[in-house]
């Protein structure tokens, strides 16, 4: 069965929320969501499609509220974002989109909108899954920004495990998918009923059927927990720890056992091929850059793992390189780390997440590379 993104995205959006370039999302709500609750809502199948259409619901329920909270916004950015990034959670809480539309429009002189849309646990299935909404969408962005993290070209086994069997992925990736060990007949026959079926489709919405039924638009920011957020413009924000607790968090990771070296999977680097073709031939630019981890964690695993991070470089370039993508290396983050700046001994926080941001666009090339995408 082909794909309706045509039809979803034909209909005249109604535009909810403002992502805003110059300034923090301004109209963020936080709203605290059950995800996953059955519908029990006495609905008609031709309301669920109204209150779709109409920015009230979302696409489809996703595998994760969070990931479907983040679509949600990218669909109701006004204006469109210029810039949308991609990755996993070390990219999602890593790079303030906001700070980077800061900085990039100071560089030239016009409004860049950026947003991020990387996600927890995702590789490049979860990537292209996302890829494939984005150019499905009214206005694509000019520049696609792939964060390359030290597990970014591992095979993407949530995707096929758990994003790949979502409403969200029947909707978004249609039904007429090679066969293999995680996509058989039963896959086909439920993402066929997700077409056909609203009311089997939002099976699990209950929640946000509930908002609908009120009047209101589906979540474009969500609350997951005491000081944990994910905002408008697609960045996740968690709090931050000292220094000296990113340290002790690195060392009490490393009791357990070296993790192993990076590795590349063939599947990582097709899905990274095919999410950067899909998004070149609807005009977008695609750009990679690294993303390390904390200065104390890199210390530990290049103590206990030689060469740990040239290795963690060579992953990088054996993703990017087959597909011609220009890789802009970050060795570590800048003597700017310390106190705050990250969630644990892998993640950034909102401060430090602002700060690479910065260090970012004064990596040689990036600004430059950037500049030239919008352009085009």
């Amino acid at each position: 069965m082909p794909s309706p993104r045509a039809a979803l995205v034909g209909a005249a959006l109604l535009f909810s929320l403002t992502a805003c370039a110059t300034g923090a999302p301004e109209e963020d709500t936080f709203p605290t969501l059950k995800f996953n609750e059955s519908l029990t809502a006495d609905v008609t199948a031709a309301q669920l499609e109204e209150w779709t259409v109409q920015d009230q619901l979302p696409v489809a329920p996703a595998h994760g509220g969070a990931f479907e909270t983040m679509t949600n916004a990218l669909r109701a950015a006004d204006p469109a974002p210029d810039v949308v990034i991609f990755g996993d959670s070390m990219t999602q809480q890593g790079l303030d989109p906001t700070e980077l539309g800061h900085l990039l429009s100071d560089a030239t002189g016009d409004e860049v909108s950026v947003f991020n849309g990387a996600s927890s646990r995702a590789r490049w299935g979860m990537n292209l899954l996302l890829a494939q909404y984005v150019v499905s969408l009214e206005d694509p962005p000019s520049v696609a920004l792939m964060g390359i993290s030290t597990r970014a070209a591992e095979r993407d086994d949530f995707y096929t495990t758990e994003g790949a069997k979502s409403p969200f992925s029947s909707m978004v990736e249609g039904c007429d998918r090679p066969h293999s060990d995680s996509w058989g007949d039963a896959d086909v026959a439920r993402c066929e009923r997700d077409h056909a079926d609203p009311l089997f489709r939002f099976r699990a919405g209950g929640d946000q059927i509930a908002r609908a039924q009120d009047g209101e638009s589906a979540q474009t920011s969500l609350r997951i927990k005491e000081g944990s957020r994910l905002r408008s413009d697609g960045f996740m924000i968690h709090p931050g720890v000292s220094a000296a607790e990113a340290q002790e968090i690195s060392d009490t990771r490393m009791e357990r056992g070296f993790p192993g070296f990076p590795t590349v999977h063939d599947e990582a680097v097709a899905d990274f091929g095919r999410a950067t073709e899909l998004l070149r031939s609807h005009g977008v630019t695609v750009l990679a850059f690294e993303i390390p981890y904390t200065p104390v964690h890199q210390a530990n695993l290049e103590e206990a793992g030689r060469d740990y991070d040239a290795r963690r470089q060579d992953a990088a370039q054996a993703l990017t390189a087959p597909h011609d993508v220009q890789l802009i290396p970050v060795d570590e983050f800048g003597d700017w780390w310390g106190d705050g700046d990250s969630r644990d001994a892998i993640h950034l926080a909102p401060q430090g997440a602002t700060k690479f941001a910065r260090q970012l666009t004064e990596t040689p090339g990036f600004l430059e590379e950037v500049e030239a995408g919008l352009a085009d």
